[in-house]
């Protein structure tokens, strides 16, 4: 029969990491936790979490130890517990020592910050933050250390285009808008800038490639004479419908 550590290594599929004990609990509020003790191997434990270089320590450990969310087992709140220090890395000065189960400035693991911004692709922010606990705000966080990771090459948004629809949007309380551009045909928010109007939509367009210009065939959006003229000028050929729906709001592509 496996040991609890050895059980907890296979579950939690950490690289570079040994697990040297778990414990259980249960809060104030009848939670239940498993507080995973853990460290990174010898080999790793004194790198640069940005440059992942081996430096020199710079102190000892932390007197309180570091304690990171992981994703739920079942009812169970799973917690990894870890003595930080620092290091001195030539490039970039004092830092804490990186952890091969987290990204650097999270206190969540790397499969919690990438599960959480999965479901912020498809769900309201609103609904992400209810079904993981965790505040509106530290949603946009995990989405911010992950974005590389989920889609590394950006610009293949404007791969394919076909359908789209362009709309501004105003935020904090109207005093400031964004554009929006999406793709109807995938539901998905391809392009968003700040500011409005002919100037800013311009950019949108001047970064396409002839080809990418060439496959748009609808262009939906309200009654704007900066619309109209962009697409216009861009995308001659193309049919600029006119719609009366309530404008978009960000994240769900529909103009």
């Amino acid at each position: 029969m496996e040991s609890a550590k050895s059980l907890c290594k296979k579950l939690l599929n950490f690289k570079n990491t040994v697990i040297t004990g778990c414990e259980f609990y249960t809060d104030s509020d009848n939670v239940n936790h498993i507080r995973i003790k853990a460290r990174p191997s010898k080999r790793h434990e004194n790198e640069c979490p940005h440059c992942h270089k081996c430096c020199s320590r710079y102190d000892s450990r932390c007197k309180k130890p570091r304690v990171w969310r992981g994703l739920d087992w079942g009812a169970t709140l799973v917690e990894i517990e870890y003595q930080t220090h620092r290091i001195e890395c030539p490039e970039h000065g004092v830092v804490v020592a990186d952890v091969p189960w987290a990204y650097p400035g999270s206190r969540f693991t790397k499969d919690f910050d990438l599960t959480v911004a999965w479901f912020a692709v498809h769900l309201p922010r609103s609904a992400v933050a209810e079904y993981f606990r965790i505040d509106w705000e530290t949603v946009g966080r995990c989405v911010s250390r992950t974005k590389d990771v989920i889609e590394p090459e950006i610009s293949r948004r404007l791969d394919n285009l076909v359908n789209i629809g362009i709309d501004e949007t105003s935020y904090k309380k109207k005093h400031k808008y964004i554009t929006v551009v999406v793709n109807h045909d995938t539901n998905a928010v391809v392009w968003v800038s700040l500011g409005h109007g002919k100037s800013v939509l311009e950019k949108f367009y001047q970064q396409l490639t002839e080809e990418q210009r060439s496959s748009i065939k609808v262009v939906t959006g309200d009654g704007a004479k900066w619309i109209t003229e962009c697409v216009n000028e861009f995308t001659p050929d193309c049919v600029r419908c006119v719609d009366q729906v309530p404008r978009c709001t960000v994240g769900y592509g529909c103009t």
